[in-house]
């Protein structure tokens, strides 16, 4: 008897577990599907009244690729104006430039110092457009940003800014360390392939030359999938390589990168989707409090910091040796003169002592081996996000690990609503316990599971 209680409870167990497991999946499959469509529902409705708010603000989105220039072209009419109109100046060939110079400074005073101002200031570049419009072009995390469609795989989604992952949970996100689509440089888009509506779920079908749309307040602009490896229109890198978020491409500075996680219903690589901007990008605003969003460049940029110390480590020995042979003339050839200077009869020996000292100044590229640093640390990432840097693949691809203490604390409530339906079952009448007892450990069951897809992988 004491055998058979056993293997009963072990197989209600099991039974239990399995019934668990089956609905996670449900949830995973088909619960979070409709989470996704209607947090789209509210986006797309967002984003069209973005779309018609900045339309009355901002600059054209019509000339996405043309800078708002000034108009220095016309102070220049104004002298040859007064030029003409003094016909006293006839006689050589070098005097009516002088005379129109003169004139120009003598009869209209206001006129020559409009001209040299008014010239300058157009070169810097765009004029700063209302603050408004740059709010609503530069949007907080968790709001519709852009609208991608990509045709060969039938994808139409409001992209929301940020990639956490309550983020991903609405649709594709932005990537904030990036540029906004449609402008200069890189910008990066991260997606579900098997949960949440599966946006990426087919980007692995993607051939080069398919075309990727995306809308944003400053115009609609339209990528091609580019040639990667043996003809295909992806590649495949380890969730530590995110340099594809780079900046400093030369093949293809225009581009916008797709990432999502490979294969299907696993974490354990990322699929990347290459594609370049056709036709010229749109202007780049300062980012209201920030810097320039040329920030991203600072992962290409540390590379050069690394070898500007470095230069600096083995710059440091020279300046001895420099000080000591102050009195030679000339400064190039004395690194060799003071050690020979120093201990005549010792100069073979200080000649051959100076050359490892001066092979690694002249070996300075080979700081390349500390650069492939393949996973960095915690505190690094969060150094490099800080800074403008993606350090990481975002919570929406690589999960997030606070929600580990919350998922814990559900899944002991619904263990202990089931245990307490076992008990008032034995005590009382099983059908109406468990019947009273089913919508509490439903609900409890679905934060449970809430906070458990938190945690891991965007699939």
């Amino acid at each position: 008897m004491t055998v058979a209680r056993v293997l009963g409870a072990f197989g209600k167990t099991v039974i239990a577990l399995g019934l668990i497991i089956l609905l996670f999946a449900i949830f995973q499959l088909w619960g979070t599907g409709v989470f996704e469509a209607r947090a789209q529902q509210s986006l797309d409705s967002e984003f069209t009244d973005l779309l018609e708010a900045s339309s009355a603000l901002g600059p054209a989105p019509s000339e996405p690729g043309t800078a708002p220039t000034a108009a220095p072209p016309t102070p220049e009419p104004p002298p040859t104006a007064t030029a003409a109109t003094a016909p006293t100046a006839t006689a050589p060939t070098a005097e009516p430039t002088i005379q129109e110079s003169g004139a120009a400074s003598t009869t209209p005073s206001e006129t020559p110092s409009p001209t040299p101002t008014a010239t300058p200031e157009p070169t810097s570049g765009p004029p700063e457009p209302d603050p408004a419009w740059l709010a609503m072009l530069y949007r907080d995390e968790g709001s519709a940003i852009a609208r991608i469609q990509i045709p060969a795989i039938g994808v139409d989604k409001t992209v929301v800014e940020g990639v956490r992952v309550g983020d991903l949970r609405k649709g594709p996100g932005h990537y904030p360390t990036t540029p906004i689509p449609g402008q200069a440089g890189n910008a990066a888009i991260a997606g579900h392939r098997t949960t949440y509506g599966a946006p990426f779920g087919d980007i692995d079908e993607l051939e080069p030359g398919d075309q990727i749309i995306v809308t944003t307040i400053q115009g609609q602009f339209t990528y091609e999938v580019a040639v990667q490896g043996e003809g295909h229109g992806h590649f495949i890198v380890a969730p530590h390589q995110v340099e594809v978020l780079d900046q400093d491409f030369r093949d293809h500075p225009n581009r916008l990168t797709l990432t999502a996680c490979h294969p299907k219903g696993s974490a354990r690589q990322r699929i990347i989707v290459v594609a370049a901007l056709v036709g010229d990008p749109a202007p780049t605003y300062s980012r209201p409090g920030q810097e320039d969003l040329a920030a991203p460049e600072l992962a290409s940029e540390n590379l050069d910091e690394t070898t500007d110390t470095e230069q600096t480590v083995t710059a440091t020995p020279v300046p001895a040796p420099t000080k000591e042979a102050t009195p030679a003339p000339v400064p190039t050839e004395q690194p060799e003169n003071p050690t020979s200077d120093a201990a005549p009869t010792e100069a073979a020996p200080t000649e051959a002592a100076p050359t490892p000292a001066a092979t690694p100044a002249a070996n300075e590229p080979q700081p390349a081996e500390p650069v492939p640093d393949p996973t960095p640390a915690p505190e690094e990432q969060e150094e490099q996000e800080e800074e403008g840097v993606a350090g990481s693949f975002g919570e929406g691809l690589d999960g997030d690990s606070d929600g580990m203490v919350p998922a814990i604390l559900w899944g002991l409530a619904a263990l202990a609503i089931w245990l307490f339906a076992l008990f008032l079952g034995q005590r009382w009448k099983k059908l109406p316990a468990y019947a009273l007892s089913a919508l509490p450990f439903l609900v409890v069951m679905f934060m449970a599971f809430w906070h458990i897809d938190r945690v891991l992988p965007s699939y």
